[in-house]
């Protein structure tokens, strides 16, 4: 329940799979709402990225923030926000966060909790710019955010304008080029290890379908969210750190509990998939680079 101080809340969440986070778990009558940046089986967006229609600064070889996050905010800092409610907001962030024309980049915004204040105006929530406080309603077009990336493709966007800028020759650009086959490589080990647990798991036929099956609208990630993270360990233990790339696997982890997989049979499967791989830096006891 919320602290007596406070009667409502309104609470953004930016990050990839965040429907997950609130999916069958989120009250609908405990007065708080929330949107989210993306479903429960996406990644979020990364948006003024090098490349992108608007980009950044040339100084800046790296994406400066998320589709989503952007829009509210800038949403909020252009608007008179005691003219525009919540729901008004939310439509717009979740048109330019999934652009309704293009449907191969952006994220669905969702919504979870209590939407009977969704009339509410924002300035109830964020306060208000006084210079706004004259202004009537009205949209301004916000820049465009055509090119936006999938948020776990921005490391290595960063990593190859920073190799693109190195002299030619030299041995930093050797390292940076190093670096991203490395990065590349631990990728493709991660996506296959998982392929191949689940098969071992699960039957090679039935494998694949079984760790990407989406719960119905209304249930949790999963049950037993201890089990997930001994699952999660397990596997890092054998096979490296997940990283931030491979978080997008946790559905996996999430439908391997949900099936009853044993401790001894995830670890069994996991030596199997990655008794020759050699962590290097990706171990998880190396500091960064565990779940």
């Amino acid at each position: 329940m919320l602290p007596k101080a406070i009667r409502k809340w309104f609470i953004y969440v930016e990050a990839c799979e965040s429907g997950s986070i609130f999916e069958g778990l989120m009250p609908q009558d405990h007065n708080i709402y929330v949107t989210t940046a993306a479903n429960a089986e996406e990644s979020s967006w990364a948006a003024y990225c090098p490349g992108m229609e608007v980009p950044p600064p040339s100084e800046y070889k790296t994406c400066l923030g998320d589709a989503y996050s952007v829009s509210w905010m800038e949403d909020s800092e252009t608007h008179n926000l005691k003219k525009e409610s919540i729901k008004q907001q939310y439509e717009v962030v979740k048109a330019r966060t999934a652009p309704p024309n293009e449907s191969s980049i952006g994220s669905h915004v969702m919504e979870y909790g209590d939407k009977t204040f969704k009339g509410d105006m924002l300035f109830l929530y964020q306060g208000f710019d006084p210079a706004k406080s004259y202004s009537s309603y009205f949209r301004q077009r916000l820049p465009s955010l055509k090119g936006a990336i999938n948020q776990r493709d921005a490391d290595i966007l960063f990593m190859w304008k920073k190799y693109e800028q190195l002299n030619g020759g030299s041995e930093e650009k050797q390292r940076a080029l190093t670096e991203i086959k490395e990065t590349v490589l631990h990728r493709k080990h991660l996506d296959s290890s998982i392929d191949f647990i689940g098969k071992l798991v699960f039957g090679f036929e039935k494998g694949p379908s079984v760790l990407d099956a989406a719960r119905g609208s209304g249930q949790p990630l999963v049950d037993d969210w201890d089990c997930l993270k001994t699952m999660v360990r397990i596997f890092e233990s054998q096979c490296g750190s997940l990283t931030q790339y491979g978080m997008k696997h946790m559905r996996a982890f999430a439908n391997i509990c949900n099936n009853g997989v044993s401790e001894a049979e995830m670890k069994e499967a996991s030596i199997s998939a990655c008794d020759d791989y050699d962590m290097g830096k990706w171990s998880p006891l190396v500091r960064g680079h565990s779940a």
